[in-house]
């Protein structure tokens, strides 16, 4: 859990991201940063103002710690203070909403959840996975290549 002895940190990033974070551990060519949540300014004209929008580093993983090479950093920044309880409540939200489970499905049908996996299960799944590969194969051999000779143009 984050609390106030952590070293808060802004990151830009060589692709023009900006990261508000916790910053773990630091080396001479890498940065550990913990909950990193990019930072998006999006300009609303009609009201001459811009909305700030904030969401994980990598939204596809549960994992709360990345390993990043300084060369893809252009600076690190202490946070400022008033901005630490709005990145905690972002963080915190985050956690709290995650929890996606697509409709209908059971808990075991989730990665690195095969306990629940029959030998029946597996073997049915290793017989799909075989008549796909062997489809595959069959319209490899199918498909016909042709050579078009070219002639002797010099560019």
């Amino acid at each position: 859990m984050l609390d106030d002895n952590d070293m808060y940190v802004v990151i830009k990033f060589n692709s023009g991201e900006q990261v508000m974070a916790v910053l773990e551990e630091e080396d001479s060519e890498y940065v550990q940063l913990l909950s990193p949540m990019v930072i998006k300014s999006i300009p609303v004209l009609s009201e001459g103002r811009e909305h700030v929008t904030a969401h994980p580093f990598c939204q596809f993983t549960d994992e709360k710690t990345f390993l990043i090479e300084k060369k893809n950093i252009l600076f690190v920044k202490r946070l400022k203070e008033i901005m630490i309880p709005h990145y905690q409540r972002i963080v915190q939200e985050h956690e709290e909403f995650t929890s996606f489970k697509p409709k209908g499905e059971a808990e075991e049908k989730y990665w690195g959840q095969a306990e629940g996996i029959t030998q029946e299960e597996a073997m049915r799944r290793i017989e799909m996975l075989t008549s796909l590969s062997e489809e595959a194969e069959e319209r490899a051999e199918e498909l016909v290549t042709s050579f078009v000779e070219g002639n002797d143009t010099r560019h």
